[in-house]
């Protein structure tokens, strides 16, 4: 046999067994878990997860494990604020805004939640309905709602 085709053959097959040891080695990893938060079932688990999954971009995983930390917790704002960033970050800004307003609803005075508000708004591109978000987030401390609303102008 040709030297040749005998690489090809040796190369087919390595390809073949270094996609099955991908694989095998990605089936037998452990799920990243966070050692300050306990138990793998928890509200807390889930919204790090969704976290962690958001860090890398992983949106479609983190509305998934927003979603069962809801299940587990319906009435924590700070999983309704989550899933509406997530939902933000992938341009789905009806579900954004519905998970931010369920948030405001259950922590109203909470100004990252109105500041979040204002940005899913203005990339909605809804930049006048915005502003009265920006303006409570500035009203309840938030720094980066004061200087957003410093350089807009006015209007009249």
């Amino acid at each position: 046999m040709s030297i040749v085709p005998a690489l090809k053959k040796l190369g087919r097959f390595t390809g073949l067994a270094s996609l099955l040891m991908l694989t095998l080695a990605t089936a037998g990893q452990a799920e990243y878990t966070n050692p300050a938060i306990p138990g793998g079932d928890t509200a807390a688990h889930w919204l790090d997860q969704g976290g962690m999954l958001c860090t890398y971009g992983n949106f479609k995983g983190a509305v998934r494990a927003y979603e069962k930390a809801l299940a587990l917790a319906p009435n924590d704002s700070e999983i309704y604020f989550s899933l509406g960033v997530a939902y933000t970050q992938m341009g789905d800004y009806t579900n954004a805004l519905a998970g931010i307003d369920k948030a405001i609803s259950l922590a109203p005075d909470n100004a990252r939640y109105h500041y979040g508000r204002a940005w899913s708004l203005l990339l909605a591109g809804r930049a006048p309905e915005a502003r009265p978000s920006f303006q409570r987030a500035a009203e309840l401390g938030s720094v980066d709602a004061q200087n957003y609303l410093q350089r807009q102008p006015t209007g009249p």
